[in-house]
């Protein structure tokens, strides 16, 4: 505050803070450019009519195949489509791993991550792995021990234990729980 010499008033001085959005001359710019340029990217992208335009340009629609060859059987009659008969199966599985005629194997079925062991004679395996495998038990005992844990917590689809030998599955053991655990043992 000051006082005013001439008049005797007190005078309320200072600068008014210019921290509006609007007072900055930049942010104007970019608005106005930023509208620019979301109507000119609309103009250039959105489909028009196909013939003449205003200014007396025609335009012209091509295949986009013209002058591709089309591999043989997967033509469909429609320019930019190719078809082969080929579909997908249920929840896009793949086909089931076989299990040898001779041998003695676990096998795991599970698309998710797995881990666990068996144990067969003096042998121990750790076994840690995702999706359906085979695995050899390769100097196999009187009996088998098998233990094997999901390592997610999913419940779509169920973690499968077999033991397999000579073509011949002999145990089977499934859980569905989150991060589910399943055993089997026997003579083999």
């Amino acid at each position: 505050m000051s006082w005013c010499l001439h008049t005797g008033e007190i005078m309320v001085t200072g600068n008014r803070r210019r921290d509006g959005l609007l007072d900055r001359p930049s942010v104007g710019i970019a608005a106005v450019a930023g509208v620019v340029i979301v109507v000119a990217c609309a103009l250039l992208f959105i489909p028009g009519n196909s013939g003449s335009n205003s200014a007396g340009v025609t335009n012209s629609h091509s295949s986009p195949t013209q002058g591709v060859p089309q591999p043989d059987g997967g033509n469909t009659g429609q320019n930019g489509v190719i078809a082969y008969n080929v579909s997908l199966t249920a929840g896009y599985e793949l086909d089931d791993v076989i299990v040898p005629d001779k041998g003695t194997f676990i096998k795991v079925i599970y698309r998710g991550a797995y881990e666990g062991r068996y144990t067969s004679g003096n042998e121990t395996q750790e076994l840690r792995n995702s999706g359906e495998r085979i695995f050899t038990i390769e100097n196999p005992g009187p009996a088998v021990f098998a233990a094997m844990r999901k390592r997610e917590g999913s419940t779509k689809q169920a973690l499968t234990l077999e033991v397999w030998k000579e073509g011949t599955r002999l145990m089977t053991n499934t859980t569905s729980l989150p991060f589910g655990e399943v055993t089997v043992s026997g003579s083999i």
